[in-house]
């Protein structure tokens, strides 16, 4: 019999075999973005705002973890003043 025992248990993968999922999570957050805001949002606008929101999720450190909530947070944030700006100044004055 063979003395050493066995080991069953694969070894971690490197983590440049998380690559693809992060190329995957950045694919599905701007879809769900373009569904959402494609209709008053601009798409040069929209990648825009993806794009600051993956530099500053990649200063962090923590890209994958932080990326959806800032694009959403990014994306938002324009949308309003894309659609605040659409609207005449007399109107948004009247309402004061």
């Amino acid at each position: 019999m063979n003395s050493h025992p066995r080991s069953h248990l694969q070894r971690p993968s490197p983590i440049e075999s998380l690559a693809p999922l992060t190329g995957v999570l950045k694919r599905t957050v701007t879809t769900r973005l373009a569904r959402e805001f494609g209709d008053h949002l601009p798409l040069p606008l929209l990648r825009r705002a993806m794009e600051e929101a993956e530099s500053v999720a990649r200063s962090t450190g923590f890209t994958d973890l932080f990326f959806p909530a800032l694009a959403e947070e990014k994306v938002r944030l324009v949308s309003a003043a894309v659609c605040e700006d659409a609207v005449p100044a007399d109107l948004l004055h009247s309402a004061a």
